[in-house]
């Protein structure tokens, strides 16, 4: 065999190689695990907590300081002697002098009770914060979610930016666009338990899925009770426009605590192009004039 012909066949099979690598499925993305977000949303609490902590704790401090400095000194003025024969100004004066000294130590003694209060509520939480961390790996989260209701998402979780003020808010759901008043659905199995007005929302109802709940709202039409069980899918009520939130809140301390549940949602499929209609050449004029009879 010819040089020319082995290299005819290398190159084929390499061809050969690339097209069989290329045609190999690529295989699906595993789903987010929600615990990864929560241990890192702990994990920023914890930090934010432990400098927080850090900063009453050098002003408690330097609070002790003072308040010392000023404690020698109304001790000094409180227990000042008051001269034989002094004049009714002198006695008024030494009077003031007494009333501003206890009036500072208990402007003091209220600070530092403050700022010790302060200290135990954060104690508090930063132990709180380690037990729901300890917690955290047994918590039944979802890996996936029904979508709500079909559309893209308009608002996302995290920061927002008012449009008009600037501002930086902090959104602990996600807004869905759909079509108005749309068939809105439970995204996971759980029971009802609130349906009704919500502050700035509209009309929602709230899920209770064991170790998570789920807000549902800008709803304008309520179809389920309180109380009663619910499978994913099932249909929870209507849009009240062009909109429907969503909130995934973990039963972590007071309140819950949000994540994100867009990652949580299956991909909205493409929209679909509309089918070509082929009409033979002078066809449009006939389909006018039938249009005008």
């Amino acid at each position: 065999m010819s040089r020319a012909s082995r290299l005819h066949i290398a190159l084929l099979s390499a061809l050969a190689i690339t097209a069989s690598a290329q045609a190999k499925p690529t295989p699906p993305t595993p789903p987010p695990d929600p615990h990864d977000a929560l241990a890192k949303q702990v994990a920023a609490e914890q930090a934010t907590l432990a400098t927080t902590i850090s900063t009453v704790g050098d002003k408690l401090h330097s609070a002790d300081t003072v308040r010392l400095h000023r404690l020698h000194a109304a001790i000094r003025a409180l227990h000042a002697p008051l001269a034989e024969g002094a004049s009714a100004d002198e006695r008024m004066a030494v009077a003031r002098r007494r009333a501003a000294a206890r009036l500072l130590l208990e402007r003091d003694r209220d600070e530092r009770a403050a700022l010790a209060d302060e200290i135990a509520r954060l104690g508090a939480a930063r132990a709180r914060l380690a037990g729901e961390a300890a917690e955290l790996p047994a918590l039944a989260l979802p890996d996936q979610l029904t979508r709500p209701a079909p559309g893209a998402i308009a608002r996302h979780f995290g920061a927002l930016e008012h449009e008009r003020s600037r501002a930086v808010l902090s959104r602990r759901g996600i807004d869905i666009e759909v079509d108005d008043h749309s068939p809105v659905i439970a995204p996971a199995a759980g029971t009802v338990r609130y349906a009704g007005p919500i502050r700035g929302l509209d009309q929602g109802v709230i899920l209770d899925h064991g170790d998570y709940l789920t807000v549902i709202a800008k709803l304008g039409e309520l179809a389920l009770p309180i109380g009663a069980p619910i499978a994913a899918g099932d249909r929870i009520g209507r849009a009240a426009r062009h909109r429907v939130y969503l909130e995934v809140r973990v039963k972590l301390g007071p309140g819950g605590m949000p994540i994100d549940p867009e990652p949580l949602l299956p991909p909205q499929p493409e929209p679909k192009d509309p089918p070509v209609r082929h009409v033979a050449p002078g066809g449009h004029r006939a389909a006018a004039a039938a249009r005008t009879r």
